[in-house]
């Protein structure tokens, strides 16, 4: 849209902010916003996110995961406030073939989400509610701490198969919970504020889909480990090698930005595509499906380095 300049004095020009701009935002008189030149455009920007206040949806008829795969994802788009209707108090789950209860389900969802806070509940509704207050100048730290935690989360995965350390195998599916809480907040600051560099948004927004997608990996295999009459072998052990220093690789990379260590990272990964085909024939079924399942982390950590080249310029913080 266009706006006229209106000059005041010799040296002050104003140019009026659209209203429903103003009202989406909460800017009001005596505010402040940021200004940011970018080349011959000024980018203007509230601290004030994205009001998405209060939606109600009706859960009745999905098993155990769609509900918290649903709640998980109204709380990355910005609302504020969710009534969940439900007509049964019981719902499947699927994977370990029993009944859960509704309630015990969105409590422990709310727990995983930064901010929420059940805060009514009733025989066939509950209400949840951010009671937090959030910025955008958290991204960068969050981000960071995501990226170690998952650094953490492959080396406990490499020495519990190596070991065949089961309790510390079983910590993984909790260590994967406390990365998504991490994850579902950052995407939930994107959607609500946008990074500073709004070009920057939907880019950042892809790396945190992929990385959730890459730590689903690490549980899933954890859980394949668990249920292995024996243990790893010795080559599929080797083979994880390779894959824990691409995961501890891409943390440098994504934050000292060199453009070497892209080719680095390009180059380890077709050398452990190379050893996998190259042992298959000596490996035993089990260990065949668990590495090849592991292997996906390879190609999302590609996105991730494609995505990351994307970003203009090294990341704050």
């Amino acid at each position: 849209m266009k706006r006229k300049v209106i000059q005041i004095a010799n040296s002050t020009m104003l140019v009026s902010i659209p209203r429903k701009w103003a009202q989406k935002y909460g800017v009001k008189k005596g505010d402040e916003i940021e200004v940011e030149e970018n080349g011959n455009k000024l980018v203007i920007g509230a601290d004030a996110g994205v009001e998405l206040k209060n939606i109600e949806v009706d859960i009745t008829g999905l098993n155990r995961t769609m509900i918290i795969y649903y709640i998980q994802n109204l709380y990355r788009c910005g609302y504020d406030e969710i009534k969940v209707i439900f007509n049964s108090p019981v719902v499947k789950y699927l994977r370990k073939n029993e009944e859960v209860s509704v309630i015990s389900i969105l409590h422990k969802e709310a727990n995983r989400l930064l901010g929420y806070e059940i805060i009514q509940q009733k025989d066939n509704f509950v209400i949840i509610r951010d009671i937090s207050t959030s910025s955008i100048k958290e991204f960068d730290t969050v981000l960071r701490r995501i990226f170690l935690l998952i650094n953490d989360v492959s080396s406990d995965l490499l020495k519990g198969m190596s070991e065949n350390n089961k309790p510390l195998l079983q910590t993984i599916e909790e260590k994967h919970d406390s990365i998504t809480k991490f994850i579902s907040y950052c995407l939930r600051l994107l959607n609500k504020y946008g990074y500073p560099d709004h070009r920057k948004t939907s880019m950042f927004y892809h790396i945190l889909a992929t990385l959730d997608r890459s730590v689903d990996v690490f549980k899933y295999a954890a859980r394949d480990i668990l249920a292995l009459k024996k243990g790893v072998s010795p080559k599929t052990v080797n083979l994880y090698k390779m894959i824990d220093e691409e995961v501890k690789l891409l943390h440098q990379f994504f934050f000292n930005f060199d453009t070497k260590k892209v080719d680095e990272l390009y180059t380890k990964r077709n050398e452990f595509l190379s050893s996998l085909n190259g042992q298959k024939s000596k490996m035993s079924a089990d260990d065949i499906l668990l590495i090849s399942k592991l292997s996906l982390v390879m190609e999302l950590f590609l996105e991730i380095e494609v995505s990351r080249m994307g970003v203009e310029g090294p990341i704050s913080g």
